[in-house]
């Protein structure tokens, strides 16, 4: 292989017939005194020459010389925007999409720690890497952590319904008191159970502590202050199952008089727009009780099967945060899978530089003193 004379800062074009394999050679020279403007200014003396690759190899040499050259490329596409890569380039954005979602769920596991900054002991096995084959790997981990959140969801959606609902019957208890008389809320507030519309009504449920004044007054305005609302704060903090995030929660309890009609019908109108869960009020203690230990019995299981989730979890995080078997003393095997996408994007975005044909063509600058260094690895690369 041979290459033009260094002037100054730089030398004529280079260019060449396409070969069979990638080289860079000179064919002709620029008139004394006249130089290329090069994209970017170095300290020693440049070259700038043209790289000519064999189009079923040419993503080989790139790597190679990724690996181990400095070699500036051009675009030789900006007028015609052709890019032949462009597939590669959306698989791998969807794979690097993919790991940033396991990152994300892999953070919010206790004792998961993720092995990172070894980029040399990355390259050294990066071949042992295939586009394919992580793809494939990592669409498999996708389809599954995506099963396990939803599990994960309803669980914890269940349990939250679980703990709100024993929080409204343990206030309801509170409330009603623990006597066994006729003192519930059925019984007409005059005495008199002919008189079903004066009867007092009412509706309970949990809403954020944050939304308790807002709440409280939308629920005034609209019944035009012929309710009553009773706040009553929640110890236990309930997760949000979709942000993972713990939320403050009140039970409140509204009276009005009627235990049907258009009163009602506003009251839930009102907790319908701001979204709130609503629970049956017991209508007496014993009720109330009995109601207690199915919802304590109920929530234990919702806990021993997040339990096992979680362990679950944690068994296939770890399975990510380990070192590969092909390259035992670097990154998690996650981690290796990241920097290859990195650099399988970069190869790629070079190759939609190129400009297409018999072979792939591009510009390239280098320095002039590692001419001999750039030669050798397209000479190993060939073989």
């Amino acid at each position: 292989l041979k290459f033009g004379p260094s002037r100054g800062s730089a030398s004529a074009p280079l260019r060449c017939p396409p070969p069979l394999s990638a080289a860079v050679l000179p064919v002709r020279v620029a008139p004394p005194g006249q130089r290329i403007a090069m994209g970017l200014l170095r300290s020693e003396a440049m070259r700038y020459g043209m790289l000519v690759l064999p189009v079923q190899d040419a993503r080989r040499y790139i790597e190679h010389m990724g690996k181990d050259t400095n070699v500036q490329f051009e675009d030789m596409n900006t007028h015609n925007m052709r890019r032949p890569y462009r597939k590669h380039i959306q698989r791998i954005d969807e794979m690097e999409r993919i790991l940033r979602f396991m990152f994300e769920e892999i953070a919010r596991i206790d004792g998961c720690e993720i092995q990172k900054n070894k980029v040399d002991e990355f390259l050294s096995a990066a071949s042992s890497y295939k586009l394919e084959m992580v793809e494939g790997e990592l669409q498999q981990l996708y389809k599954q952590f995506m099963k396990f959140k939803e599990n994960n969801m309803t669980l914890t959606t269940e349990r939250n319904q679980a703990v709100e609902e024993s929080q409204v019957i343990s206030a309801a208890k509170q409330i009603l008191g623990e006597s066994t008389g006729r003192s519930d809320l059925t019984t007409p507030m005059l005495g008199d159970d002919a008189l079903s519309e004066r009867r007092l009504g009412y509706v309970a449920g949990v809403v954020p502590k944050a939304d308790e004044v807002r709440f409280a007054r939308a629920v005034w305005r609209a019944s035009r202050g012929n309710t009553f609302t009773q706040f009553s704060p929640i110890e236990e903090r309930v997760t949000d199952p979709k942000s993972g995030a713990t939320v403050e929660k009140s039970v409140f309890v509204i009276y009005f008089q009627g235990a049907v009609g258009s009163m009602k019908d506003k009251v839930i109108k009102v907790c319908t727009a701001f979204g709130v869960n609503l629970y049956p009020w017991p209508s007496s203690p014993e009720q109330a009780a009995q109601k207690d230990a199915i919802l304590r019995q109920h929530l234990a299981e919702k806990d021993r099967a997040l339990g096992a989730y979680q362990a679950l979890m944690r068994t296939e995080a770890a399975d990510l945060v380990a070192a590969s078997r092909t390259n035992p003393g670097g990154n998690s095997k996650i981690e290796d899978w990241r920097l290859f996408c990195v650099k399988e994007k970069a190869i790629y975005s070079i190759l939609n530089c190129c400009e297409e044909g018999m072979a792939l063509r591009v510009n390239v600058w280098y320095p002039a003193q590692e001419e001999g260094r750039i030669q050798a690895v397209l000479t190993e690369s060939r073989e």
